[in-house]
């Protein structure tokens, strides 16, 4: 093997930087010793003195005989730069997400406040509508009491079995009722649904299993109570009945009150 081919296989198997510096100087060092032990003449007190020399170069220089797998700094700098560009990656994609689920928050709550505006609105046109429809039904009430009491100043007064002068028939009981309320159309209505659930403003209903009769359902003793004699004239009825309403509860709501809560009034 020449020079040659023994310097490329050297190249070839060389160790890390590292390692190669420390056998570098420790080659130096050797080196050394062998001339001094060829200086020697070979005996054997010079190949001692020489190894003792070569030796105390090596430890002078600092240079272990084992190879060192120590990174140098130029070895390092490479690998701080990934770590740092992996990490700088790692926060622009945590700030990403982070971006990200704001937005479909935002989108989301745009989404529930049109909604919820949209609820509203119809909620207010709901609540329009029925307030309309309760006034046209007051105003049409109004005119019917109206043309009632129109119709009944042009006829004369009948006589009840009481002795009393009684509303004319003519115009529907509910009518009537909304007239001798005032046109108080928010009393009437509780007065409506009243006696709706007690008769069906029917003059003549009787309750099988009691005395109570008529448009009110008044029992025997009730009627006297009200000054009015019992009798099957549904407009004398209307009568005593709020003429009862006004004595026991001061208002037709305050009678649909406790009838709702009690069954009865």
């Amino acid at each position: 093997m020449n020079l040659r081919t023994t310097m490329h296989a050297r190249l070839r198997n060389r160790p890390p930087l590292g390692a190669r510096r420390s056998a570098a100087l420790l080659g130096v060092a050797t080196a050394g010793a062998l001339v001094v032990g060829v200086l020697s003449g070979g005996e054997p007190e010079a190949q001692a003195v020489a190894q003792t020399e070569s030796m105390s170069v090596a430890q002078q220089l600092g240079i272990s005989a084992e190879p060192t797998d120590a990174l140098d700094a130029e070895d390092v700098a490479p690998l701080e730069q990934l770590a740092a560009s992996r990490s700088a990656r790692d926060a622009d994609q945590v700030n990403a997400a982070l971006t990200q689920l704001a937005a479909e928050q935002a989108e989301r709550d745009r989404i529930a406040a049109e909604e919820a505006a949209r609820r509203a609105a119809e909620e207010a046109a709901r609540r329009a509508a029925e307030e309309a429809a309760r006034a046209a039904e007051a105003a049409r009430a109004a005119e019917a009491a109206r043309a009632a009491e129109a119709a009944r100043s042009t006829q004369a007064p009948a006589r009840s079995s009481g002795g009393t002068a009684a509303a004319a028939p003519s115009g529907s009981f509910q009518s009537y009722a909304l007239q001798k309320l005032g046109g108080d159309s928010s009393q009437f209505s509780c007065l409506e649904k009243l006696w709706g659930k007690e008769s069906g403003w029917n003059p003549n209903a009787q309750n099988p299993s009691s005395t109570a009769y008529g448009i009110p359902q008044f029992l025997n003793s009730t009627w006297a109570s009200t000054g009015i004699a019992k009798t099957s004239n549904g407009y004398r009825q209307i009568d005593a009945g709020l003429i009862y309403i006004e004595n026991r509860f001061g208002s037709p709501c305050g009678a649909w009150a406790h009838s709702q809560a009690t069954g009865w009034y």
